[in-house]
This record gives C-alpha cells, structure tokens and sequence, in this order.
C-alpha cells in the first residue's frame, strides 16, 4: 500500500504542471494537443505542457465554477468539489464549449485548448461565452454509472 503523502510527494514531482481539467481528461471525455498522461504508482495523472494554456484552462474553470454554482447545488462556493459534480462541471461545460465551437461529436472534446480558443475567437473572450447555455449542458451531463 502507498502512503498518500509520499504519492502526492512524487505527483508534485513527477506532474509539475497539473492538468486543470485532469478529470475530463481522464475519464476520457475530453482530450487536448497540451495533455500528457503519467503513470504513478497504480494511478493515473494528466498534465499540461503549456504554461499559456493551462492559464486560460485555470480561468475557464474558475468562471464555468461559478456561473454553475446554483446548478452543482453549491452552498460554499469555494469548497472542494465531489467528484461526481467535478465531472459534471469539466465533461458537461467542456463539452458545451467544444459544441459552440462547431465541434459535432456529442461525447468527446478532441482538443481542449481549440475548442477553448475558437469559442474565445467567436465570442470574443471567456466573459462573453453564453454561459446560460452552457450550464444547460452541465446540468445534462450524467457521469458513467459504476458496475455492481
């Protein structure tokens, strides 16, 4: 059994730039031209080998957070997410922007950062998204249900 301080001890080391959509990435919703997949231990990590990206992905969450904070059910805005309203909040509104970016597969983001980035070029920046429609897609989205 791995000590839990000792594996975020070799994350930090090992994964220096974290993946702000680590787990879309890695419930395989959503891919990216900036992802990097790392085995530690038993476990899986994603990261992200652009600063400039993962910049405008921090922003992106921090805004998609808030603006879906009534739908997620939110009481303290800035506490940690379950995991099941994490993948609500990355797959559901990642998938939403990639669909107004003209992206047509209904399950998968093939590129984070483009689809990101021709969202941002077509309404010319985050703040501008049409986020009522966004959270439509986040309060659809169903994370896979685990095998009894």
């Amino acid at each position: 059994m791995l000590d839990e301080n000792a594996y975020r001890d070799a994350y930090d080391r090992v994964n220096p730039l974290q993946c702000v959509f680590e787990r879309a990435i890695l419930r395989r919703c959503c891919d990216c031209e900036y992802a990097i997949r790392r085995n530690i231990a038993e476990r899986e990590a994603a990261g992200c080998m652009e600063v400039g990206a993962q910049a405008q992905c921090a922003e992106l969450k921090k805004t998609l957070r808030h603006a879906a904070a009534f739908t997620l059910k939110l009481t303290h805005p800035d506490e940690p997410l379950p995991h099941g309203k994490q993948l609500k909040l990355q797959c559901g509104g990642l998938l939403a922007i990639a669909h107004l970016a003209g992206e047509v597969d209904a399950d998968l983001v093939v590129n984070i950062f483009g689809a990101v980035s021709a969202a941002v070029k077509t309404y010319g920046s985050l703040e501008k998204l049409p986020y009522q429609e966004i959270i439509q897609y986040i309060r659809a989205y169903q994370p896979r249900q685990h095998r009894k």
